[in-house]
């Protein structure tokens, strides 16, 4: 089988030997390349197969996206319904710390296998882990219906976050500063006249502008829910203390009033036709993936999703 790794000579595609673990064998339909992706790839050589944002079929048959954490279930915080902050869990993610899914197949524990409704594409539902992210995020912020909500930032987990707060009816507004983002939001029903005053920023670039813009737009005692990565630290300023702001970071996905983010995540992408086309613009085969990286992190490239299809 086939894997793409970090190695000295940068991203390559590896012959692997398939070594059955416990669990159950996904042939893998389609993969994402994510932000985080990126960054791994920057540190270095890695002895772990990339790629978190994948789904395929059980050898059954059955197509499933696959969940990318283990969380243990014995820990505190697994017991207390937050699996996204397990004790083990960095050392417990498929394309992080365990092989993933950018290869012909993956090994995954069953729990992780979340099936897939009849009719659902199999090569768009490699964004039902972004969309997880997105709904993570405004769900840490309590948004709701009628809610006056601003996305910042337009990548992909800025796009499924328009896509899963318009799932629940809240009004959304869109930041962003390149043409084809901004047009993508708006074919997902994002506004771009931009005011003042919202009662929850999705803050969803991870950069110190976008930080800024979020401080200034967000009303008086209102939210910033926090889904973009930081990378470098940020610092907050005078303005966010006087608006008595709420900050609610956000990593992963979990459980919502008992339900899987993750399940329902299958659910906005079912609900929402446009997505994936509007937010995938690439794809590449596996054995092209040293240059579906190299798109993916060229900005000159206007790439959103770049998606590898084994």
């Amino acid at each position: 089988m086939r894997g793409v790794r970090s190695t000295e000579q940068g991203i390559r595609v590896v012959d692997l030997v398939a070594t059955p673990a416990d669990g159950v064998r996904v042939s893998v339909a389609s993969s994402g390349i994510c932000g985080s992706d990126l960054h791994l790839a920057s540190f270095g050589p890695s002895s772990v197969t990339l790629g978190h944002e994948f789904c395929g079929r059980l050898d059954d048959g059955t197509p499933v996206a696959v969940l990318p954490i283990v969380a243990c279930g014995r820990c505190e915080r697994c017991l207390a319904g937050d699996d996204q902050q397990c004790a083990s869990v960095l050392g417990a993610m498929y394309g992080i710390s365990l092989d993933g899914g950018l290869a012909d197949e993956a090994w995954v524990d069953p729990r992780c296998a979340t099936a897939l409704p009849p009719g659902l594409p199999l090569d768009q539902a490699c964004l039902v882990e972004p969309i997880a992210v997105a709904l993570h995020g405004i769900n840490r912020a309590g948004v709701v219906s009628g809610m006056r909500v601003l996305v910042i930032g337009a990548g992909p987990i800025g796009l499924c976050t328009i896509a899963a707060a318009r799932s629940i009816g809240a009004s959304v507004d869109l930041v962003a500063h390149r043409p084809r983002r901004i047009d993508a939001g708006e074919r997902l029903g994002a506004g771009t006249a931009i005011e003042t005053g919202y009662d929850i920023v999705l803050e969803a670039a991870g950069k110190q502008g976008s930080m800024d813009t979020a401080i200034e737009l967000v009303r008086p005692g209102g939210t910033i829910s926090i889904l973009g990565n930081f990378w470098d630290p940020v610092a907050l300023g005078l303005g966010f203390q006087l608006k008595e702001v709420t900050l609610l970071p956000s990593f992963t996905y979990g459980h919502h009033h008992g339900m899987s983010e993750f399940e329902d995540a299958v659910r906005v992408l079912g609900a929402t036709p446009d997505l994936a086309e509007t937010i995938i613009t690439h794809r590449f085969s596996l054995d092209d993936a040293a240059e579906a990286f190299r798109v993916a992190g060229d900005r000159s490239t206007d790439a959103i999703k770049v998606v590898i299809d084994p």
